[in-house]
């Protein structure tokens, strides 16, 4: 009798179960009685312990119809529970789309080509498959290799009809797979033309086999890779691309960081090394920050690598994605390109994980399971022998600096592709502006470039229209009455809205508290930038922020549309600044630089250097020069100075000095305690008992304080603030959730986020 460890669907313990059945393994969905109720388990592994003080009911069955895991991956998703501190059916189900199943075909197979010639009514239906004319194999394979087939002697005439000749070493694997696959035959069909006790003979006799199958791809799916992959040719590599492919597909190590400017060709290394990978039959996954990035990355994967392709992101409706997801599963599909949660995706024979945009925060989520897709990589890779590529212009400084230390293996590539000239970036010190909205400097770039049939893009971080309104008859500003925050005015569908909890209203223009209708608007946003943009040039505007990004399709409909030239200047948040490529854009102007390196937090440096840097790579992409004009009110800032140097290196020493000395990441390790509640009363009281009970001498404990912003969808919030160095931190983890358990209340939600990216 064996004993396992079991997850039973949609609780958040695990329970001890028996089985006398050896094929059982780590990874398999089985039926198990649960509470006097038939429940679906996953084994997670077999316990060394024999002995029980309780009863232990014995596994029911496997379930053959449902997904079975490898041990590794069951070991990936054991390892986020323990590092992020979340429940196993959080991970679970944020790993695996719900829906999917398993589909099987039962299939009679012919053993020997040769049995064919016995007198037999079963053999002559399969000959009668087997057997094709010359016309069907030309339309397949083309004549010249029809003939090259001949002349090889792959292939043998009977009557006119010709089969593959088994006595022929054939060399060509797809003619191979043709026939390989015209010898099998559905049970059912099979069984409908012949008695079941003839077929169950002639099976005990090893004249046919008859197996079970996960069903997978068709072999039309194969002509169709076959023959798009014999169409694309290679993009030529430069030398110092070609080099860092090379030294990535011969190198021992495992991890690997590769910063280029913005247009150095990354993407190219990232597919030469996939494509090696697919030829040897091996999988990559590669992930991209958001849904904005793949509408130009899905058309040069799929040029690339045709249906051997998945696609997978958050818009994908549940049927899409359990599809997309089993077509993985089967090795129907063996790239993989997605957001975040992508990384999960069941890959076969795992060669790459790359990481593009290596230093975008989306890749952290910020609700259970709070992963980090990046650091979930570099386990997966881990546990799966495969290697994981990060890339990025402006790496964040926890990844420069393991590749400084030879954590990570570093590559860097500092010009353009083709040589293409990196922009030239003016700083323009907006207290010396009468327009607030646009500097002299900017306009008269602007005016040029359209003149000469150019694009641009403006950067501004502020959605809206408004960011604050005031009577100017009584001073009330219109506020969030779920959140202590100003609501934003958006005046192209006439609402104020709040951007944390998205409650929206309509907006009558007058005061909400004594009707006045004299009001004040201040704080820009991108919407009122739009407007004033209007005024001054009369050319097509698109504007991309998260309200028109709602809209089906529009990411596919506003890169292609832009690309085409159908507008002008683009106009948007930070959606706009990373991984788009255009052209023709030869201007980009940030608009206020100044909004991100306001936010306290210790890392809003690093995300103004990222932000604007990327924006700035934007320009002068093609054979144009680019010329970026950033607007601040902080030109002596030292970000700002580096940002004008392009100088990545300068950056990070000043910012790694900064951490060192404030013992902040990579030099320690840091959890943020959430505590919230709907009532205010109490709530400071309560964090000073959670306080007490997780206290340890090892690490450093700052707080309770209150969020930046305190109140978000009804809820008042308080912060616990923990760091330590790796080892203290991830001791003092082992014990953290049994202390939190002591003092949990149902009036208070308490949230663990281990490497916080927000601290708001």
């Amino acid at each position: 009798m064996r004993y396992y460890s079991v997850y039973i669907d949609k609780t958040n313990d695990f329970y001890t179960y028996a089985s006398d059945d050896e094929n059982i393994k780590v990874g398999d969905r089985v039926l198990v009685s649960f509470r006097n109720k038939e429940r679906v388990g996953l084994i997670l592994k077999e316990e060394l312990e024999k002995e029980f003080s309780f009863k232990v009911l014995k596994i029911k069955r496997v379930l053959y119809e449902e997904i079975s895991f490898s041990k590794k991956f069951v070991d990936l998703l054991l390892w986020i529970k323990e590092y992020y501190l979340s429940s196993f059916d959080q991970v679970f189900s944020t790993a695996v789309p719900s829906g999917v199943k398993i589909k099987y075909e039962d299939i009679y197979r012919v053993v020997k080509v040769d049995s064919l010639f016995s007198l037999n009514e079963v053999f002559d239906y399969f000959l009668s498959k087997i057997k094709v004319r010359k016309k069907t194999l030309v339309d397949r394979f083309g004549k010249d290799n029809f003939s090259l087939f001949i002349e090889s002697g792959y292939l043998k005439n009977i009557d006119g009809w010709y089969c593959l000749d088994e006595n022929s070493n054939c060399n060509e694997e797809e003619l191979k797979n043709y026939f390989e696959l015209r010898k099998e035959i559905g049970k059912q069909t099979l069984e409908k033309k012949f008695d079941k006790k003839i077929l169950d003979r002639m099976v005990k006799n090893g004249e046919l086999i008859f197996e079970r199958r996960i069903k997978s791809f068709d072999d039309e799916k194969l002509k169709k890779t076959y023959e798009m992959k014999e169409l694309i040719e290679d993009t030529k590599l430069n030398l110092e691309q070609q080099m860092i492919k090379d030294s990535i597909e011969e190198s021992d190590k495992k991890h690997f960081l590769i910063r280029g400017v913005t247009g150095s060709g990354k993407t190219e290394i990232y597919i030469h090394l996939i494509k090696r990978a697919l030829e040897k039959g091996n999988g990559s996954i590669f992930l991209v920050p958001e849904i904005s990035l793949t509408p130009q990355m899905v058309l040069r994967f799929k040029k690339e690598f045709g249906e051997r392709v998945a696609i997978l992101h958050s818009r994908l409706t549940q049927n899409d994605r359990a599809k997309e997801w089993y077509s993985i599963y089967t090795g129907e599909k063996q790239v993989v390109l997605g957001v975040r949660s992508a990384i999960f995706a069941p890959v076969k024979n795992l060669e790459y994980i790359v990481i593009d945009e290596e230093h975008e925060n989306s890749y952290k989520q910020d609700s259970n399971p709070r992963y980090n897709a990046k650091y979930v990589g570099i386990k997966r890779a881990e546990l799966e022998n495969a290697k994981v590529i990060l890339g990025s212009a402006t790496p964040s400084i926890e990844s420069y600096y393991y590749a400084q230390k030879g954590i990570f293996q570093l590559y860097e590539i500092e010009n353009r592709y083709k040589d293409a000239k990196l922009p030239e970036i003016d700083i323009v010190d907006m207290k010396k502006e009468e327009d607030n909205f646009f500097s002299e400097k900017l306009l008269l770039e602007m005016r040029n470039a359209l003149l000469k049939k150019e694009q641009i893009i403006l950067l501004l971080n502020r959605k809206g229209y408004s960011t604050l309104i005031q009577c100017e008859e009584c001073g009330y500003m219109e506020e969030c009455e779920h959140c202590s925050i100003k609501l934003n005015y958006y005046s192209s569908n006439g609402s104020l809205k709040c951007n944390y909890c998205g409650i929206s209203k309509r907006f009558t223009g007058h005061c909400s508290k004594c009707g006045s209708d004299k009001l004040s608007f201040s704080g820009r946003g991108v919407e009122r930038v739009e407007e004033e943009l209007r005024k001054k040039f009369p050319v097509n505007i698109i504007r991309v922020d998260g309200e028109v990004a709602k809209e089906k399709d529009f990411y596919e409909n506003m890169y292609n549309d832009f690309l085409a030239g159908k507008y002008d200047i683009m106009i948007g948040t930070q959606m706009i600044s990373r991984g788009l490529h255009f052209p023709n854009v030869t201007v980009v102007g940030v608009i206020n630089a100044d909004t991100i390196m306001s936010i306290p937090d210790f890392r809003s440096g690093e995300r103004t250097y990222q932000m604007i840097t990327q924006v700035a790579g934007r320009a002068g992409r093609g054979d144009k020069d680019g010329k970026v004009i950033i607007q601040t009110y902080q030109p002596e800032n030292y970000i700002i100075e580096k940002i004008q140097e392009n100088s990545y290196k300068n950056f990070y020493e000043k910012e790694i000095e900064k951490r060192e000395i404030l013992f902040y990441p990579p030099f320690s390790k840091v959890i943020n305690i959430g505590i919230s509640s709907e009532k205010e009363a109490g709530l400071e009281e309560y964090c000073y008992q959670v306080l007490k009970a997780i206290q340890d001498g090892k690490i450093e404990i700052y707080g309770p304080m209150k969020s930046l912003v305190y109140k978000v969808k009804g809820r008042y919030r308080c912060n616990i603030f923990i760091k330590g160095d790796r080892k203290s931190i991830n001791d003092y983890k082992k014990n953290l959730e049994e202390k939190i358990k002591k003092v949990e209340s149902k009036n208070y939600r308490i949230v663990v986020d281990v490497d916080p990216i927000n601290l708001i």
